[in-house]
């Protein structure tokens, strides 16, 4: 089951909830217990640990933490920021137990000596305002150090829904941050993807409830991860066709044709809009190159757009697959003329075979009429708008990729890395979802499956990749986990 993601409602709720159940400030205690483990795991005892605390249960959070590595021998300062004492009434106990057990507690972390691990616990998923005053110089000194940078719940200043910050003031940036009962959304999308650092969830010890929205998790594509039959053919693996490859992109087609082919596709043939396309791929032989049009009625999958163009013939040709009855792969150019093109949009939306869009924020707003930013500041909201809009499974590709259905439930990606952001990649993205659903997954199976080996396979590059390794690096990562589920099956 995937890794679930509260909204603030409900994360209020469910705190609420266990709040009324539990003792006193028990969640904070657990809260803090994490946060000392944790942090005992990459550093022993005698080291120095700074916090800064805010005023409320964040900063509660963290002398809780702080009273617990005092006691196991660790060098311990707090700087509480913005006041004399936590305005919140757990916090207050756990603030009270810290100096009572002997711990430092100043007002300006630069008076502090060197740290070997800064944690912040400024604010949690409550701040409304940007970090200013205090509150910003104590992010800055935070971001200064040569420590190791531990954020409590969510980096502070990071808006928890929509992955930016808070009034655009640049808060706290984590190497690690340790989420409190259920991960943030906005610690996956946007400027959270870097400001997040790795994020590791405690669910401190309670039940937290499905929602309609989580994070992709292999276990979402358990059937992608099974071994192929030995009784089979390239027939049973499906067809695939690429239509696309205008004069000057013809390279759009033959990367989405590629990653259908290396991610399992029996077969896959491309027909290219432009009529300077090769004969035959030198790389990938494999590749069939159609002389006139593919009867998209009769294959498994189409994968229409990749470097498609704007010509008559393009809109043809379009056309013809959203009335094909078979799944449909709608991406680049294609989104384009659908976004102009109200006819196109309700052909779409009729269609009855399962359709996906994977579209970039720009593409994304030229469908919804809206603008890039506004798509930005509610990825979430805008894939669900996408979703019902075309009827399609909505990929909205950016940082923190978020999958949507046209019933609202959502996925957030959280692999990937900045070696996507390359020319291509989306091409890739296409053909390996094509090829999935030309194997016979299911449409969640099939689309959660390619877009969390997509990510994946850019994670272990820091330098030189290009689109054309994606689809053999996700290959690669898929042939890994077959082998390993195999195993743990045996």
């Amino acid at each position: 089951m995937a890794q679930q993601i509260l909204n603030l409602d409900e994360l209020a709720t469910l705190e609420h909830r266990y709040q009324s159940q539990l003792p006193q400030a028990e969640l904070m205690r657990r809260a803090g217990l994490a946060i000392a483990d944790r942090i005992g795991e990459a550093l022993e005892p005698g080291k120095h640990v700074v916090f800064i605390c805010g005023p409320g249960n964040n900063g509660g959070d963290g002398f809780a933490a702080a009273r617990l590595l005092l006691e196991r021998g660790y060098r311990v300062t707090t700087a509480l920021i913005g006041c004399d004492k936590p305005k919140a009434d757990d916090a207050l106990l756990m603030f009270n137990a810290y100096t009572a057990a002997g711990g430092i507690v100043i007002s300006d972390p630069y008076n502090a000596e060197k740290a070997d691990v800064v944690v912040d616990a400024l604010f949690g998923t409550g701040l409304k305002k940007p970090l200013s005053g205090d509150f910003q110089d104590a992010a800055m000194w935070f971001n200064e150090r040569q420590a190791l940078h531990i954020s409590v719940d969510i980096p502070s200043g990071l808006d928890p829904m929509t992955g930016n910050w808070v009034g655009g003031v640049k808060g706290c940036m984590a190497d690690i941050t340790i989420a409190m009962l259920a991960p943030k959304a906005g610690c996956f999308m946007c400027v959270g993807a870097d400001a997040a650092g790795v994020v590791e969830v405690n669910e401190l010890g309670v039940s937290v409830p499905l929602t309609t929205v989580g994070l992709i998790e292999p276990d979402d594509f358990r059937h992608v991860l099974e071994e192929r039959s030995r009784n089979s053919h390239k027939g049973t693996y499906g067809h695939v066709a690429v239509v696309g490859g205008e004069t000057g992109k013809i390279g759009a087609a033959i990367l989405a044709a590629r990653a259908a082919i290396v991610c399992g596709a029996g077969s896959v043939t491309v027909e290219f809009m432009s009529d300077r396309a090769p004969a035959f791929d030198s790389i990938y032989p494999e590749l069939m190159m159609a002389e006139g049009e593919i009867d998209l009625t009769k294959t498994s999958c189409n994968v229409v757009g990749c470097g498609m163009g704007f010509t008559e013939k393009a809109r043809k040709r379009l056309a013809d697959a959203i009335a094909a009855p078979v799944p449909l792969i709608v991406d680049a150019d294609a989104l384009r003329m659908i976004a102009e093109d109200n006819d196109l949009q309700d052909a779409l939306l009729a269609r009855r075979a399962h359709t996906v869009i994977t579209p970039h924020p720009g593409e994304a707003a030229a469908i919804i009429h809206s603008t890039p930013q506004k798509v930005q500041a509610d990825r979430i909201g805008a894939a669900r708008e996408l979703a019902v809009q075309t009827g399609a499974i909505s990929i909205l590709k950016g940082a923190g990729t978020v999958v949507a259905l046209r019933s609202s439930r959502t996925w957030i990606n959280p692999t990937g890395s900045a070696m996507l952001a390359t020319a291509g990649s989306g091409d890739v993205l296409s053909g390996m979802l094509g090829a999935f659903f030309a194997q016979g997954y299911d449409m969640v199976s099939a689309t959660l499956a390619a877009v969390y080996l997509h990510g994946r396979a850019g994670e272990d590059y820091a330098a030189g990749f290009t689109a054309s390794d994606i689809a053999p690096a996700a290959a690669q990562t898929l042939n890994t986990m077959r082998l390993s589920a195999a195993e743990d099956g045996e």
